[in-house]
């Protein structure tokens, strides 16, 4: 019972946050999807960014990389191998074109800054979302480029400005801060006690709003058709490859906030710019909205029994 209620307070303020988002932008005159954007453009340039910096910058961040460098190295080129097998796989598995690159990117890419850093939160607190905080600034890049490559090869646009695509991710504010982060805690740099105080303030706000404006942005007029397509991509995302990956991170020798963080980067769900990025492509919308709604909502549930089952078997501990 413990356990249960355990993984229940970890998951649950997610899935509350989500579902208040959800209410006041379809049930209330407080909020609309003008102002979710306004506010996902906050959160993207502002809160999110000082999140990822405060968690590195306030932790000695030589020695977690040292520590959890393994991890770092299985994550990059886990995530390198899984989309090199997708694309050789779905092609031939998924006949519908404009469907290949959607397919693709909804199995590899993960909501990881939002929701890998929350659940870790949740569970062990602030000063625990250390790794969580490492892998975002590895993976966040990488999920960027290889779904615009995964569109460009698989979608029906197929010229692409590559130039445009590197200098966008090299001015992403998730990747800047992480390594603002990294730079100021390697030389032990410190902010002003006023400085660090407003950024530790605007990191706890990146939370609770992201959450809600991921709900607010849930539109279930997405989900009508391709039910057959999006449940076998979701049952590989949140169920199958959760099973692989998790006994590689055991073997590797982590437990607890580590593996959690590990965990999160395969099984969170699928990110909401995937849609925007897959109607841009020319490939299929519809079907990357559906993927975004049902994997938001499905992760819940997957991950509290993931975490429950983990508990249970005292891989995590508190």
């Amino acid at each position: 019972m413990e356990n249960i209620i355990v993984s229940f307070n970890v998951i649950a303020p997610v899935f509350f946050l989500m579902v208040l988002g959800y209410l006041l932008v379809n049930y209330t005159s407080l909020a609309d999807r003008k102002l979710t954007k306004q506010a996902n453009a906050i959160v993207f340039k502002i809160f999110l960014p000082c999140m990822l910096f405060y968690n590195v910058y306030q932790s000695d961040i030589g020695a977690e990389i040292h520590s959890r460098i393994k991890l770092c190295i299985w994550a990059a080129g886990g995530l390198l191998i899984l989309f090199v097998l997708l694309c050789l796989i779905v092609p031939k598995v998924v006949k519908q074109e404009n469907q290949q690159g959607v397919v693709i990117q909804g199995i590899f890419r993960s909501n990881y800054v939002i929701f890998g850093v929350a659940v870790v939160q949740n569970m062990y607190g602030v000063k625990s979302t250390t790794t969580a905080a490492i892998l975002s600034a590895i993976l966040v890049p990488m999920y960027n480029f290889l779904a615009v490559v995964a569109l460009s090869i698989f979608g029906e646009k197929r010229e692409t400005d590559w130039k445009k695509i590197i200098l966008d991710i090299v001015k992403n504010p998730l990747i800047i801060s992480s390594v603002l982060g990294i730079i100021f805690s390697l030389l032990g740099i410190r902010l002003p006690t006023a400085v660090d105080t407003t950024v530790q303030d605007l990191a706890k706000l990146s939370t609770p709003i992201a959450f809600m404006i991921l709900g607010g942005d849930l539109d279930f007029s997405k989900v009508r058709g391709n039910l057959k397509v999006a449940s076998v991509v979701l049952t590989i995302k949140l169920v199958i490859l959760p099973l692989i990956m998790i006994p590689m991170i055991v073997m590797m020798g982590y437990r607890d906030a580590d593996l959690l963080s590990g965990l999160l980067a395969y099984q969170t769900p699928v990110a909401v710019s995937s849609y925007i990025m897959a109607q841009q492509a020319g490939a299929d919308g519809q079907l990357a909205g559906q993927l975004v709604v049902f994997s938001s909502v499905l992760s819940i549930f997957t991950l509290f029994v993931t975490i429950l089952i983990l508990r249970t078997i005292g891989l995590l501990g508190i």
